[in-house]
């Protein structure tokens, strides 16, 4: 039996994919750039929030002002390269697995902060991540 039948016999978040498991990932990244567009300019920076927030207190004021200041410390940035660098490690560990599991949560992270102002580290996480998830078979 060939590997990809292996994979594809164990099941799995990567069974039906086989080779094309990168395009997934660049998928779900898309994705959550998309989120995260949705996100930064329906919610974060209309003027009408923030005057709805010094006005009164809406439940979701704290939820926003946290989420702005995770922002403004490249928060997902940062995640995305940790969880990147973790892929890598884990394949050195050879634990092509975990490696996955890290590279896709990595590109996920990497998608919200290339459009929530952490292009530094988000940008440079997705490639580490997306090279991650080719080398992991």
């Amino acid at each position: 039996m060939a590997a990809g039948q292996v994979e594809a016999a164990r099941g799995g978040l990567f069974a039906l994919w086989g080779e094309a498991r990168a395009l997934g990932g660049v998928l779900l990244c898309a994705a959550s750039f998309g989120l995260g567009y949705w996100i930064r300019y329906d919610f974060v920076e209309p003027e009408a929030m923030g005057a709805a927030c010094e006005r009164g207190n809406p439940w979701w004021c704290p939820l926003r002002t946290g989420f702005i200041m995770f922002t403004e410390l490249n928060g997902f940035g940062w995640l995305a390269l940790l969880l990147a660098l973790g892929g890598v490690l884990a394949l050195i560990r050879r634990s092509p697995g975990v490696a996955r599991l890290l590279a896709v949560v990595a590109l996920i992270a990497a998608g919200f902060g290339m459009i929530l102002y952490n292009n530094t580290m988000a940008v440079p996480a997705a490639v580490i991540a997306l090279l991650c998830l080719i080398r992991a078979r």
